[in-house]
């Protein structure tokens, strides 16, 4: 299994996802740091794990987080692929022991399980998936800290498209659908999310909005959804504008 950080000066919460990778009791994890030319100390702690366990890296400036991912899946060996940025944990040492037991059980292209979110100022809460396929046509249905692809679905489809830079995981996964991935659902966190990623940051909320609306037009090809999508988008972004002035 191959697990994949983006990194740009994070060195506050990258050591905890590190450890929370290196504790873990299944044995074979290849860890990939693609970081984006931290000033920091990220290299300081990156030097420091780097013989404790099946950790690379490199550091060089980069496009951005998609850009990023890609270089790293030039170098994945695992069969499944997670993306864990540098905010997130594994929840507990057994956690990719017991992912990689369902995966076994019954492989699929991707296997989703749901996320616990750690919001600091509301605690934990648990992110379910949306287990109807079809709602991906108007929003993305799960995190992708709890997506464990298959590395044979990049090689199908491409890496993530750089042209989506908050996005890209959203348009990877309508990219698969269309090429009628199988998904399976899991019932069990294995991974906690942070709240200081961009699509979690609430001054990046129009923005990822208008960029999964592009997602959607790049990649729809039916006219039924099409015109769903188009009645979706004249209710969703008031309402959206609305609940954000009220929270305001």
């Amino acid at each position: 299994m191959t697990i994949l950080t983006a990194s740009l000066n994070g060195a506050k919460t990258l050591e905890d996802t590190i450890r929370s990778i290196r504790r873990q009791t299944l044995s074979s994890i290849q860890h990939i740091v693609i970081d984006g030319g931290s000033v920091d100390g990220t290299l300081d702690i990156l030097e420091k794990y780097g013989e404790d366990y099946d950790l690379s890296w490199i550091s060089e400036p980069d496009k951005g987080i998609a850009d990023a991912l890609n270089k790293g899946l030039r170098l994945a060996k695992g069969k499944y692929i997670l993306v864990l940025q540098t905010d997130d944990q594994l929840l507990r040492e057994d956690s990719l022991e017991k992912v990689w037991g369902t995966i076994k059980k019954c492989p699929s292209d991707f296997h989703i399980f749901p996320v616990i979110f750690d919001d600091p100022r509301k605690g934990r809460k648990l992110l379910a998936p949306v287990p109807f396929l079809w709602w991906n046509h108007f929003k993305f249905i799960f995190c992708h800290q709890g997506c464990f692809a298959s590395r044979q679905v990049f090689e199908d489809i491409g890496g993530f498209r750089t042209e989506f830079p908050i996005t890209f995981d959203y348009d990877f996964f309508y990219r698969a659908l269309n090429n009628r991935c199988t998904v399976k659902f899991a019932d069990f966190p294995a991974t906690v999310m942070g709240a200081t990623g961009i699509s979690s940051n609430p001054a990046f909320l129009f923005k990822r909005l208008k960029e999964e609306f592009r997602v959607q037009k790049s990649n729809e090809r039916a006219v039924f959804w099409m015109a769903a999508q188009r009645i979706f988008r004249m209710l969703y972004m008031p309402y959206k504008r609305f609940n954000h002035r009220l929270g305001s």
